[in-house]
């Protein structure tokens, strides 16, 4: 009924009363009246109030006998000066009682009054201009009234640019204009098409425009009656499909009653809204504890299940359910002190892996999908040496992750001349250590970080003096052994930068370079004065098993001097679209820059009042960048998207939030987020972060707590198909596995 009602309406002031007589011949005056033919021939005298009836005029009708009735015009004034006025005539019963009427006429308009009133729009079309009305229930004797009220403005919108933006292939379902000023009208998508339908708006200040499923092209227009309110420069905000892409338009002039005003908007400002799906309850907290997310990274199956461990409280893993974040189980590790690393999965959730301890109490657990211990890799399985003698080693986790292959893992030890040892995914055994040539000294340093798989099949690690790389065949079936410790593999290649440098947690990563397996590093050096330069540099490797103890300081394919940076907390590198190396800064400003393949900067960004990056930052389908910033007084922790521009040198945000306003009434009695994590792209596109919920009480910390984040954002689908190493541990299951 309401596509075809009042689409084209004309709006009219209609005069009428039910006459059982013959017919008198009509008159100028108002309170002239139309008579009966027959017994159940009536006319009725109506008026506009404003342009003409003609001769093709019909009104609707409802009384109380024949509902939805035809009158058509029977007398209309020669004078054109008058023809606002005419006769329509209908039949009825001498009894009848007539409840109102509207125009034009439609056949399919409905057979109850009181149901087409209530869901009738309030606006129609009169000509080029909109009207808004009111219709009063007749009374007997009394008029049946459309009263005219005022003119609307129509916001007439379309776009341009729409081939290769966020928006090219998206199917409209809803529009919504929203205003801090009032919005009051009706739409039709193209008001040429009178069986679309329209959706009331009423003193509102926004407008919705439900479409149904329509391609958006240049072509489609959308047309909106809106009051009079808007003033030039006014902003309006125009999202589609509910939400998922949304803009801010200024009107260039104010809208005056009766007019157009037409909106082009460039669909490259559309950019779709990040969005919380859940956040976990707090973590670590059980017996009163407090807790802390800090360079805990979150791993993520392909069920989009989450697994975290939090850096204080208790020494637990947590698997989160993917629908809503709530505790599916918990496992205590049962080491002590802090736990910085983070868990790695397999893809499909059937195992988990975790490591954790200081002061010696490190250990890796391996836990199958229902929480239940597999095995477990105690201190004393690690390998240590004093005076060039092996010893029972005190092992130590700094941001650790196991990197998984196909029959082992690979975990790496900061303590007591830590290495990396590879613990056999089955039977929980170590076959091997990465060690020297004499099978008794560790990477020089300690492990400092995560491990890697190179496609070069060689395992990597960060220590503290050099990047260190080993034989992945030879980890997993040794040739050589030690005595009392067990079998050992030399290490194959030492990349060390001779920088006097503060200690590294995590910088490395696994690239590709013109047909060449290199790695990537970062080192944090330390000068004369104080100051800290972070230099970011490649080297190409082999993946000859054959070399042992190859030895190489300062031969690099390239590198970068990023100088005068405050320091790097957990930042890693990241390898961008078109393999450049993104390092996150922590400090003044806190910032990421990318380095190019030939060792000069590709692009920066600085974070919102350059606030600190302490985690590593990932890289979408899109090629997009995603960084999370850490809280600071005005502000709290900030998660951004951007894009970069290789042309321009910088970044361009796509969309950016605040952690705890989407948080909002969500995380108890904390009211502060901060993000001391690295980011985490699930293949499906969710965003998981590891942040700690703090109450903040003037300046000063109170409480504090583990959590999860998960978000997302529309167009995100996964991490860069094409970057070798989109994010931290390279992958959301944290493999560790160079693409």
């Amino acid at each position: 009924m309401k596509k075809h009602l009042f689409c084209l309406s004309t709006l009219i002031l209609a005069l009428a009363s039910c006459q059982k007589s013959e017919i008198k011949e009509p008159g100028n005056s108002d309170g002239d009246n139309g008579g009966a033919t027959g017994s159940n021939l009536v006319q009725l005298w109506g008026r506009t109030a404003e342009g003409l009836w003609t001769s093709a005029s019909e009104i609707g009708v409802y009384t109380s006998d024949e509902t939805n009735s035809k009158f058509t015009v029977n007398y209309l004034p020669e004078s054109a000066a008058q023809q606002d006025r005419a006769y329509f005539e209908g039949r009825m019963t001498p009894e009848c009682v007539v409840f109102g009427a509207y125009t034009p006429y439609s056949a399919d308009a409905g057979d109850n009054l009181t149901r087409v009133l209530t869901t009738i729009p309030e606006t129609i079309q009169n000509g080029d201009a909109l009207a808004q009305f009111d219709v009063a229930a007749y009374e007997e004797d009394a008029d049946i009234k459309f009263n005219f009220k005022k003119k609307l403005a129509t916001v007439e919108l379309s776009f341009s640019n729409v081939a290769g933006s966020y928006i090219e292939n998206a199917e409209i379902t809803k529009i919504e204009f929203e205003s801090v000023r009032g919005i009051v009208g009706t739409y039709t998508a193209d008001l040429s098409q009178p069986d679309l339908p329209l959706s009331p708006v009423n003193e509102s200040n926004r407008l919705t425009i439900n479409v149904g499923r329509e391609k958006l092209t240049e072509s489609f227009v959308a047309r909106a009656a809106i009051a009079a309110r808007w003033k030039g420069s006014d902003q309006i905000t125009v999202s589609i499909n509910d939400g998922a892409y949304v803009t801010k338009v200024a009107l260039s002039k104010a809208v005056e009653e009766g007019s157009v005003a037409k909106l082009v908007i460039d669909a490259n400002q559309f950019n779709p809204e990040i969005k919380l799906e859940w956040i976990s309850p707090a973590l670590g907290t059980e017996g009163g504890l407090e807790s802390q997310a800090r360079g805990n990274c979150v791993a993520v199956d392909n069920k989009g299940n989450a697994y975290m461990q939090v850096a204080k409280g208790e020494t637990k893993i947590y698997k989160l359910n993917a629908a809503d974040g709530s505790i599916a189980w918990s496992y205590n590790i049962g080491f002590t002190g802090d736990n910085n690393s983070s868990p790695s999965c397999e893809p499909d959730g059937s195992v988990i892996y975790a490591c954790g301890g200081t002061g010696g109490s490190g250990r890796v657990v391996a836990l199958n999908a229902d929480g239940s211990a597999k095995w477990t890799f105690a201190s004393s399985d690690f390998v240590g040496f004093k005076d060039n003698a092996p010893t029972t080693p005190a092992p130590n986790f700094n941001c650790s992750t196991p990197a998984v292959g196909n029959t082992h893992i690979y975990v790496g030890n900061a303590g007591t001349t830590g290495t990396v040892v590879s613990i056999n995914k089955s039977t929980g055994k170590r076959s091997s250590y990465m060690s020297n040539a004499a099978g008794n000294g560790g990477p020089a340093g300690g492990v400092m970080s995560g491990v890697g798989i190179s496609s070069a099949n060689q395992v990597v690690c960060m220590a503290a003096y050099g990047i260190f790389t080993a034989s992945k065949t030879l980890m997993d079936t040794p040739n050589k052994t030690l005595e009392g410790v067990g079998g050992y593999t030399p290490w194959s290649q030492r990349i060390w930068h001779g920088w006097q440098y503060n200690q590294t947690r995590s910088g490395f990563a696994c690239s590709n370079i013109n047909g060449q397996n290199v790695i990537w590093g970062n080192a944090l050096e330390q000068t004369n004065t104080g100051t800290y330069n972070l230099r970011v540099f490649w080297k190409a490797v082999s993946n000859d098993d054959s070399l042992v103890e190859n030895y190489t300081k300062q031969e690099f394919g390239a590198e970068a001097n990023i100088q005068n940076v405050t320091a790097q907390d957990q930042g890693g590198i990241v390898i961008g679209p078109r393999g450049e190396a993104i390092v996150s800064l922590k400090g003044t400003p806190g910032s990421i820059k990318a380095i190019g393949t030939d060792g000069k900067e590709a692009y920066s960004y600085v974070m919102s009042k350059g606030k600190d990056v302490c985690g590593s930052c990932a890289v979408d389908n899109n090629g997009y960048i995603h960084i999370v910033s850490d809280y600071n007084s005005g502000e709290g922790a900030i998660y951004s998207i951007v894009k970069p521009n290789y042309e321009t040198k910088t970044c361009e945000v796509v969309a950016s939030s605040v952690l705890q306003d989407l948080a909002e009434g969500k995380m108890g009695d904390s009211n502060a987020i901060r993000a001391w994590t690295s980011v985490t792209l699930g293949n499906d596109g969710k965003i998981y972060l590891g942040v700690s919920a703090f109450t903040l009480e003037g300046s000063a910390w109170k409480s504090q707590n583990a959590r999860v984040m998960c978000l997302s954002y529309n167009g995100v689908t996964g991490p860069n198909a094409t970057s070798p190493w989109p994010q931290r541990a390279a992958d959301c299951h944290h493999t560790g596995v160079q693409k």
